[in-house]
């Protein structure tokens, strides 16, 4: 009989199968915090089911559960190194390479950004180590599915309860600092699409979806028919991949943006919501020109389907073809200038 002296919060259910995992040593050599920050890129609105447990950071990206921490004995933040492991293991080795786009030359692209742009470049000094991540493409695409008119925490709920309910549990091993006693951490990876699939709209309704039950049980009942392919929309063009995700039920343009930038690998996609719109408004009002009624219409964000369109385009040839890291620090400061909670 394990003893589980804290369970997470992304759920119980001890009627699944449950798979038990021991981490002993990271998947990785350690990256040093210079490179990038996954403690301010894990809080910054772009992925949802993350939460620190005592000193380690345990996220769901899909199937697996990917955890990291800073190595003991880091004194200084600047230098602090970070470890990463992923569960059940056997999988994907050195999953934090992928997950938060380590094969992207950040720092030049960052660099090209701000020398354009000395807001943008205000913003990247700021807050150093912020990055995009890759995300699991089904648990992202029902992420944002459930982010329609709502907040970060109720976005949390939500997918935490669909984890808990239709989600495998995973149980992980964790050896207490100093060498002491290990002890188990039950976790819930995000169920994959055929298992949302087979679920009623009642049962999704269940788990606080609302009305947005409906949207998740058409888009799990395409992926899982094969109507719609997220493999191949990665390969696809940024114009052809939108295009295929609109035509799914509850996907508009902004929800089509945060899937193909945040799990698709389309780099100028540049999601606009509020606080977007208030960004362009505030420090880059020559945009204003690309939308109807003016700076009025772009501050209060709410935007027709073709001024979204127009407005995205205006972005993407100004930022250039890595539009998305431009939208995710101004998205980022503009809710820790209003004193937003993540």
């Amino acid at each position: 009989m394990f003893n589980y002296p804290r369970l997470s919060s992304f759920g119980m259910d001890e009627q699944r199968r449950t798979t038990t995992t021991t981490a002993t040593s990271p998947s990785s050599s350690p990256i040093l915090r210079q490179d990038f920050d996954p403690e301010l890129s894990v809080n910054s609105g772009q992925t949802f089911l993350w939460e620190k447990v005592d000193r380690y950071w345990y996220g769901v990206d899909g199937p697996r559960i990917v955890r990291f921490s800073a190595k003991p004995n880091n004194d200084v933040d600047d230098n602090k190194e970070f470890e990463f492991a992923s569960f059940p293991p056997g999988g994907q080795s050195g999953i934090e390479r992928s997950l938060f786009r380590l094969d992207d030359d950040a720092g030049l692209l960052l660099r090209e950004m701000s020398s354009r742009d000395p807001f943008l470049g205000q913003l990247v000094d700021t807050y150093r180590g912020l990055r995009l991540m890759r995300q699991d493409p089904e648990q992202c695409l029902f992420s944002f599915l459930c982010a329609s008119n709502t907040n970060i925490p109720m976005i949390r709920r939500m997918l935490s309860a669909l984890a808990r309910k239709f989600g495998d549990a995973i149980e992980v091993e964790e050896e207490e600092e100093g060498g002491g006693r290990s002890r188990h951490r039950r976790f819930y990876a995000f169920p994959a699409a055929k298992a949302l699939s087979r679920a009623t709209e009642a049962e999704l309704r269940s788990c606080g979806l609302g009305y947005r039950a409906k949207a998740v049980k058409l888009a799990a009942d395409s992926m899982a028919s094969g109507r719609l392919d997220l493999a191949a929309l990665k390969k696809a063009g940024y114009p052809e991949a939108k295009a295929e995700l609109l035509k799914v039920y509850g996907i508009g343009p902004k929800i089509a943006d945060c899937i193909l930038l945040f799990s698709l690998d389309k780099l100028e996609s540049f999601p606009i919501d509020v606080w977007i719109a208030r960004a362009l408004a505030s420090h880059y009002p020559w945009f204003a020109a690309e939308v109807e009624n003016k700076k009025k219409k772009l501050a209060s964000g709410k935007l027709t389907a073709r001024q979204y369109e127009e407005l995205s385009g205006a972005a993407r040839r100004h930022f250039g073809p890595c539009a998305g890291y431009a939208q995710q620090y101004l998205y980022y400061h503009m809710r820790q200038e209003s004193g937003k909670k993540w």
